[in-house]
C-alpha cells in the first residue's frame, strides 16, 4: 500500500507492536500490587487495556484497506471519464449542440415572415405588399 493507506496500514502494525510489548504476562502474586483488590483492579485495566489496542490495530489496518479501495475505485472512474472523452470526439455525429425544439401546435412553417395562412385553406395572406407595387395608404382602408 502507498499514500495514506499506507500510513494508515503502518499505524496499525505500530499499535501492534506497542500492544506486544506492554503485554502484562501473569508472574507475581495477587498481593504483589499492594493489596487483594489491587491485583484485580489492575488485572482487569490490563486486560481492558489490551483489548482495546487490539480493536485500534484492527481498525487501523481495516481502514487502510477500504482507503486503498476507494483509492482504486477514484482512480478507475478517472480512467474511465478519460476514455469516454476521448471517445466522444471521435467524429462520431456527436453534438453538444441542443436538439432542435418541436414545432408549437398550432404553428404553421414554410411561411415568409408576416404572412398569415388564409382561414378556409386558401393561399397565405401576406401583411407585406406584392413586389412592384406601392403600399396601401390609409385611404385605401374605409
Amino acid at each position: 500500500m502507498d499514500g495514506e493507506a499506507g500510513k494508515l496500514d503502518r499505524a496499525g502494525d505500530d499499535v501492534g507492536v506497542i500492544r506486544k510489548a506492554v503485554e502484562d504476562p501473569m508472574c507475581y502474586a495477587p498481593d504483589a500490587l499492594g493489596g487483594s483488590d489491587s491485583g484485580p483492579a489492575y488485572d482487569n485495566f490490563a486486560a481492558a487495556w489490551q483489548a482495546e489496542a487490539k480493536t485500534l490495530e484492527a481498525a487501523l489496518h481495516e481502514l487502510a484497506d477500504k482507503v486503498s479501495i476507494s483509492q482504486q475505485n477514484y482512480e478507475s472512474a478517472d480512467h474511465e471519464t478519460i476514455v469516454a472523452l476521448h471517445s466522444a470526439g471521435a467524429n462520431d455525429g456527436l453534438t453538444t449542440m441542443p436538439a432542435p425544439a418541436a414545432a408549437h401546435p398550432g404553428m404553421t412553417t414554410g411561411l415568409t415572415p408576416g404572412a398569415r395562412p388564409a382561414a378556409l385553406g386558401g393561399p397565405p395572406i401576406g401583411t407585406q405588399p406584392t413586389p412592384g407595387t406601392p403600399p396601401p395608404s390609409l385611404a385605401d382602408f374605409d
